[in-house]
């Protein structure tokens, strides 16, 4: 099955909104409404309707998984590279909340579809895969970095085999590629491979991929 988009999509493709900058936009619900922007037109388009479909399930699956607050903190703040700091008092989960409330406003007024499902890309197989690439590969990340989890990268590799057990393999697989992106960690030759035939067995696109092979080596 071929994907929608052969870019970044759902919740990974949402956190490159959330640069330096990002709140200039407005409140997270308007960031949440630029990224599904459908311009000056009065319709989405089917690529704009799988966008949203796509972004509510990976944050309901998020949101449902028994990741703890802190492992979904962690995942996002990694995700944007520290620039989303969370607030005193705010919780993962009712950031996840804020994002899902949104889509689902966007959804009501542009039209609902189905996300992308293919049924290899929830197998046992694929998510061992997913599993020993998380527990594998280098993360040499920089120092500003693991001010978010003591200098522990056992965390940060706990939230993403978390997520890969509980939530979704293709999720988790996606968000270790923006954090590598994110936050400049380079990817190891040998690692390389194995996340371009991961994200084949995902039929992830080409422009996901390449956007990282400046940091491989």
């Amino acid at each position: 099955m071929q994907r929608f988009t052969s870019f970044d999509f759902g919740l990974t493709g949402l956190a490159a909104l959330f640069h330096q900058d990002w709140n200039h936009i407005g409140e997270v619900e308007q960031v949440v409404l630029t990224y599904l922007s459908v311009g000056e037109e009065s319709c989405a388009d089917d690529a704009l309707k799988k966008e949203a479909a796509e972004l509510e399930r990976d944050v309901s699956l998020l949101i449902s998984s028994p990741l703890s607050d802190y492992q979904l903190r962690l995942l996002w703040v990694m995700a944007t590279g520290g620039n989303y700091p969370f607030s005193n008092g705010e919780t993962g989960r009712g950031f996840l909340e804020r994002i899902h409330a949104a889509s689902r406003q966007w959804q009501q007024g542009y039209g609902v579809v189905e996300a992308d499902a293919a049924q290899g890309w929830n197998s046992v197989h694929v998510a061992s895969d997913v599993r020993k690439a998380i527990d594998g590969t280098p993360l040499n990340l920089p120092d500003e970095c693991r001010m978010y989890f003591d200098s522990d990268v056992h965390v940060l590799r706990n939230a993403l085999d978390n997520c890969a057990r509980s939530a979704s393999a293709e999720l988790a697989f996606r968000l270790l590629l923006r954090i590598h992106l994110a936050n400049f960690i380079p990817v190891e030759g040998v690692y390389w491979a194995t996340y371009a035939r991961i994200a084949r067995e995902f039929a992830l696109g080409e422009d996901l991929l390449s956007s990282l092979e400046f940091l491989a080596s």
